[in-house]
Parts: C-alpha cells; structure tokens; sequence
C-alpha cells in the first residue's frame, strides 16, 4: 500500500500574491459588470416585451375577454406600462455601449 496523503491541497495567499485589498477591489469590479450586463439584459427583455405587448390586445378585444375578465385586461395594461417605463433606455444605452 501506498502512503502518500490523499488529502487535497488548498492553495495559500503568498505576499507575493494579491493582497486582500486588491482582491476585494477586484471581487467588486466583477460583481459591479455582472450586475450590469443583468441589468441591460432586463432592460432589453423590457423593451421588447413593450413592443409586442399591444398585439396581445387585439385578440382580447376580439375575443370578448374586457367583458368577462376586466382585472386580465387592468392586468396587460399594468405590464405594457410597467415594461414601457423599465425598457425606455434600451436603445440609448447600446448605442453609447458601441461608441456610435
């Protein structure tokens, strides 16, 4: 049988390594791009979601939906307005993003 240690080994911060300033201004940097890119993402899903919102309407007034449902329609009008309000700087913030 073999004696070797099968335990694994956690590496150490050396000096010469990133000291623990650096690594929390780096672990801010990170977490500040992921929590843009989420949000730019959001705001797209915003905006396309108000753009297509209002073909949803055709099909409930056809259909007699306002009638016999008027909390749905409340509803739908609640969302287009809430994702026209989240979603309106979309296309501003990708043109600044490529430099155009």
């Amino acid at each position: 049988m073999s004696t070797t240690d099968r335990t694994p080994s956690v590496p150490t911060l050396d000096a010469d390594d990133v000291s623990a300033p650096q690594l929390a201004r780096r672990t801010v940097a990170s977490t500040t791009v992921a929590l843009t890119e989420a949000a730019r993402a959001g705001e797209a899903i915003a905006f396309w979601l108000a753009a297509l919102l209002p073909l949803a309407y055709l099909p409930a007034l056809a259909s007699g939906v306002t009638s016999t449902q008027p909390l749905l329609v409340a509803g739908l009008i609640v969302a287009h307005v809430a994702a026209l309000a989240l979603g309106r700087g979309y296309a501003t913030d990708a043109s600044e993003a490529t430099g155009r």
